[in-house]
């Protein structure tokens, strides 16, 4: 497994996750699903479609629910069915989406794929180095049969909110859980371009697409510096820019036959993209009155808390808006100096970090949140996502 992992950046385990944990999380993503139709619903009757001319911008996801972590500290599960579901207020009982990111087998996966844990005592189950395991962004997804896709890209500071390594540093991970079955040929899973981490031309897929590995020294000082000065041609858009790297990406890709459950692990510089429904089983399914379709996904970025710094300057990172000092800092340093904005999940979690979760939830994060909300908004017309 990690000889694989090492050579192509990428490795799929099946039967990972406890079967009663899935039918947490599925019970709980249809419930999200199911609210997100009502508020569309409910939407278009408070407000018809108006016949503008001008077409609608297109959204590569049904929905994204960045921090989900965060948001099950504030509303509760109500799955009756469930015993440990009275409510996720409290750091004893918790949600599906921490019971995954933070207390299932998946961190100590990512932790072995790192070789954290042959620095390890496993007799006093702690750490004899300083090494941490912290999760950057978790996010929680619905493809539908939208045809929009985010072309094969390496996630920006907006999915993963660290600078580039140094040399010689360990790197993140994502893991990337299936909470659909995904046929291959429906489409709508996921495509890696194995070995691209390692590839001759990644420097200049990076330069492309304006990775991290582009930005100034410092970061961008404002939105206006980042609307004029942000390298590349937009994250997404490396088939339009670079026709010859999309090629080699396609000739290498992986595509999983995914089922509920599975976990896809890849290294952080592995370029990876959606792939869109096929037509003619969108067409068919339109043809039969079948529902469209939806994939869900849950993706979990993790990071080595000591050397996973969060971009300095002007930043639309929740953590950097509440506490400007946090620009910069390590992930680890974030949760010492200020709060646990990176939940550490390896080698153990810290009760007093689910307090202080439940605290941002509760207090600074919505706040940061809007304020990252209204930046976005103002660096969107040239950050082509």
């Amino acid at each position: 497994m990690q000889e694989s992992f090492d050579r192509d950046g990428v490795i799929a385990i099946r039967g990972l996750l406890d079967l009663d944990l899935l039918r947490l999380i599925d019970y709980t993503t249809a419930d999200i699903i199911s609210k997100e139709k009502e508020k569309i619903k409910a939407k278009e009757k408070k407000k018809p479609k108006l016949l503008t001319g001008r077409k609608k911008t297109p959204k590569q996801f049904f929905t994204v629910n960045q921090g989900a972590i965060f948001s099950s500290f504030s509303s509760p599960i109500d799955d009756e069915n469930n015993s440990t579901s009275t409510a996720s207020t409290s750091p004893d009982i918790v949600s599906p989406f921490i019971k995954i990111a933070m207390l299932s087998k998946i961190p100590r996966v990512v932790a072995n794929l790192l070789h954290f844990d042959s620095d390890s005592d496993e007799t006093c189950g702690s750490a004899k180095s300083n090494k941490t395991l912290r999760i950057l962004r978790d996010i929680f997804l619905a493809k539908d049969e939208e045809e929009y896709i985010c072309g094969y890209h390496v996630d920006d500071t907006g999915f993963w909110p660290a600078l580039v390594e140094n040399p010689g540093e360990p790197i993140g991970i994502n893991a990337w859980v299936a909470l659909d079955d995904m046929p291959i040929e429906n489409g709508g899973g996921f495509a890696l371009a194995v070995g691209s981490h390692s590839a001759s031309w990644r420097e200049e897929a990076y330069n492309l697409t304006g990775s991290t590995h582009c930005f100034p020294d410092g970061g961008f000082q404002s939105s206006r510096d980042v609307l004029q000065n942000r390298p590349g041609n937009g994250t997404c858009n490396i088939q339009h820019t670079a026709p010859h790297i999309h090629r080699r990406m396609e000739e290498t890709k992986r595509v999983y036959d995914i089922k509920f459950g599975d976990v896809i692990f890849h290294t952080r510089w592995l370029f990876h993209r959606t792939i869109p429904f096929h037509r003619n089983i969108v067409s068919q399914r339109l043809a039969n009155e079948e529902d469209p379709l939806l994939y869900r996904r849950y993706s979990i970025r993790y990071g080595p808390g000591e050397t996973s710094i969060i971009p300095p300057g002007w930043s639309t990172e929740p953590s950097a808006i509440s506490e400007e000092k946090n620009g910069g800092r390590s992930a680890d340093d974030v949760a010492r100096l200020d709060a646990a904005w990176y939940p550490r999940v390896w080698p153990s979690i810290s009760d007093v970090e689910l307090e202080q979760m439940k605290l941002l939830a509760s207090e600074r994060l919505p706040t940061a949140l809007e304020q990252s909300d209204q930046r976005k908004r103002v660096t969107r017309p040239r950050a082509k996502h």
